[in-house]
């Protein structure tokens, strides 16, 4: 909600509580307060306090940006005000008008200034003192202080945002404003990042809602809802394809509150009479062909085509590629030949920037993903050149971050949000 919106609104709810004690003014017995005028009288005094709290949100807000913008003007006219003083001190004592030196006048100036400082430079974020070493020019100096103080480097869009419009992820990194939104509002449309992570820990709802429209709460709190349920039913109208949230009783026909449309939650098809028909068999049959495999938690088929047999399916769960049963419960082989080979071409020909890479190379990389097949991560190295991720396919037209260990490359997106 916008400062314009919160303003209109807390106006109008004082407009409304003055009104509603106005009307009951007079009513009860002189020197005595019903329940309802004493409610009323809190409410009132609460609204005051709050459009007090916005008011000095704002003021705090306005001096930030001031500073922000006038830091570098103010911090260069402060050090020529105190050149200035030093000459005029320096000239009054040498016509013998004042015994102090300059630099003691300058001292004491200073100490005069020094409950402002303190006040400043309480905060562990902004308006710390300058420490100008007196080799470097001043002006350069506080434009790199003001800088770090009211600057953070967000880690998506790799800018630097002032401090209020940062969000700092449980991992230490951060994100500016515009860049979680759009975290946000992609992770609603591609389950595989849902809900909002980085480093693989998830960002909780009630840290990121100052930075959230209400609408995008309100969307966060259906997909949370819709991602945890995995027997989902969702509208049989193709135009549509809402999601059918769970009935309070077991039904077995749910009805779309947009388009109206009757959808069985068993076959999840349009309602019917009689028994369920299986329409999927041609697509079943064709992933059994092709050696497709299908996740047992949200029943969505999965190709492998190179790599190990791990899957992390878009649901989130872990299973293996072979037996379809959840990971590390079932004696299945790690690998299968055939793709670990390719995969070892496909990393051989990284390294050598060659097509066709020597066997020996493709060799020294089968034994470098058999010994990396768990690798967490945790070293990675950028690469400049047009090239695509590993993971979501995506077209990267000017680097990418391979991990040192197994060696795989990814874009900045999934190396923070979906890895």
């Amino acid at each position: 909600m916008d400062e314009l919106t919160i303003e209109l609104v807390l106006r109008l709810m004082q407009d409304d509580a003055s009104g509603a004690l106005g009307l009951i003014k007079g009513k009860a017995r002189s020197g005595q307060m019903t329940d309802h005028e004493l409610a009323l009288t809190e409410w009132a005094q609460e609204l005051r306090h709050c459009a007090c709290t916005f008011e000095d949100y704002k003021m705090a807000k306005s001096l930030a940006r001031a500073v922000f913008h006038d830091g570098v003007a103010l911090a260069a006219a402060t050090e020529e005000e105190n050149r200035a003083f030093r000459d005029r001190m320096t000239a009054l004592q040498l016509v013998g008008r004042n015994q102090s030196t300059p630099d003691q006048l300058l001292g004491q100036k200073r100490a005069a200034m020094a409950g402002l400082n303190g006040l400043m430079g309480d905060s562990n974020t902004v308006f710390q003192e300058d420490r100008v070493p007196r080799a470097e020019s001043s002006k350069v100096a506080a434009a790199r202080n003001l800088d770090s103080q009211t600057h953070l480097n967000c880690v998506a869009c790799m800018e630097a945002k002032p401090y209020f419009d940062i969000f700092k992820a449980a991992c230490s990194h951060y994100y500016c404003r515009s860049c979680i939104g759009r975290l946000v509002h992609d992770s609603f449309v591609d389950e595989s990042i849902f809900p909002p992570k980085c480093c693989r820990v998830p960002f909780p709802l009630p840290t990121m809602k100052s930075l959230l429209d209400e609408e995008m709460v309100r969307k966060f709190e259906e997909k949370t809802v819709e991602y945890n349920d995995f027997n989902r039913t969702y509208c049989a109208n193709p135009l549509c394809s809402r999601y059918l949230r769970p009935a309070p009783v077991a039904l077995t026909i749910r009805t779309c509150a947009s388009c109206n449309t009757p959808t069985c939650s068993t076959c999840k098809q349009r309602a019917h009479a009689g028994v369920c028909v299986e329409r999927e068999v041609e697509i079943l049959e064709m992933a059994k062909t092709e050696g497709w495999q299908r996740c047992t938690r949200c029943r969505n088929i999965v190709e492998l085509k190179s790599g190990c047999n791990h899957i992390t399916c878009r649901c989130g769960f872990e299973f293996c590629y072979t037996c379809a049963m959840k990971w590390k419960t079932c004696g299945c082989k790690v690998w299968d030949e055939n793709r670990l080979l390719d995969r070892a071409h496909q990393v051989a020909a990284r390294n050598e920037g060659n097509p066709q890479p020597a066997q020996q190379e493709v060799q020294m990389a089968v034994q470098e993903l058999r010994e990396q097949h768990n690798c967490k991560h945790d070293r990675w190295r950028r690469r400049d050149g047009e090239t695509s991720c590993d993971v979501c396919h995506g077209q990267l037209p000017d680097f990418i971050l391979r991990c040192q260990r197994c060696k795989i490359e990814v874009c900045v997106r999934c190396r923070y949000n979906r890895l």
